[in-house]
């Protein structure tokens, strides 16, 4: 809408440039909405169900959703600042019913996000490229993403998410392992997210080692097969296949520099979390 004159009372009259359609804005009105859309933002904010906002308010659902119809359509800016450079950005993506809603976000506020069926490179390309590179990147691990950043930040430190190390580790040893090997892997798998300088770091990574010396023998067991029986034809698999993978899946984030990066950067970080 432009301004276009006024009423024969002084008020001033908007037309709409694609239309052509004219009105005016009463105070009324605009308040109107101003009220549904910070009922709507508080609503959408919290964890209260629509159910309990109808009671809340002395309204049906029905209303309220009636109501709420407008608040929907309208778009959030959320178009970053390319001179503005942050210490760490935080990537991932949360699947909901509409598709993959991929975000990037600092330690105190989301920089920018975007919708997507899968977690593909280009669908992380899409997030990332609009943001200035940061110090640090933490991520999750998946390969989409980490391809986007070596196209997009290719001097960026990529630190992976202590976390999802762990769930890697649980996925093959379960929480409850029953063998030594499973126990002691396990056991270290979750100091990771302890560890706060680099002597605590360096322990746990000559204790990753000694599990790799004092297991030998245990890891590289193998059991012959039938080739005509398994799938690849192979004459024979690794006996404990799981706890190799445990073992490999933390053995090899060691050798590409993407466990410790948060220690190795942090006298670089700012306590604001970001610099200008």
């Amino acid at each position: 809408m432009r301004k276009n004159g006024t009423t024969s009372k002084g008020t001033t009259r908007w037309r709409c440039t694609t239309c052509n359609a004219s009105t005016t804005r009463t105070t009324q009105a605009t308040a109107v909405h101003a009220a549904t859309f910070r009922t709507f933002i508080n609503w959408a904010t919290s964890t209260k169900t629509l159910t309990q906002l109808a009671t809340d308010t002395g309204t049906s659902i029905s209303t309220l959703q009636r109501r709420f119809t407008w608040c929907w359509y309208i778009n959030v800016p959320h178009t970053p600042d390319p001179a503005r450079i942050y210490d760490q950005i935080f990537i991932d993506g949360t699947y909901l019913a509409g598709g993959c809603l991929l975000i990037a976000a600092s330690t105190t506020h989301v920089i920018n996000w975007h919708w997507c069926r899968r977690e593909t490179t280009a669908s992380y390309t899409d997030l990332l490229r609009t943001i200035a590179a940061p110090l640090l990147v933490t991520t999750d691990g998946g390969q989409g993403a980490q391809s986007a950043i070596k196209t997009c930040w290719p001097t960026t430190k990529v630190q992976r998410c202590l976390v999802h190390v762990q769930r890697v580790v649980r996925r093959h040893t379960t929480s409850r392992p029953r063998t030594d090997a499973g126990k002691t892997l396990y056991r270290l798998a979750l100091k990771l997210t302890s560890i706060r300088d680099l002597a605590a770091a360096a322990t746990w990574v000559a204790h990753l080692h000694n599990f790799g010396t004092v297991y030998h023998d245990y890891l590289n067991e193998k059991t012959p097969v039938d080739p005509r029986v398994h799938p690849t034809g192979k004459r024979w698999t690794w006996t404990h296949d799981r706890i190799r993978k445990a073992h490999n899946s933390m053995l090899n984030l060691y050798r590409r520099g993407h466990l410790f990066n948060y220690l190795t950067t942090a006298e670089n970080l700012t306590t604001s979390g970001d610099t200008h």
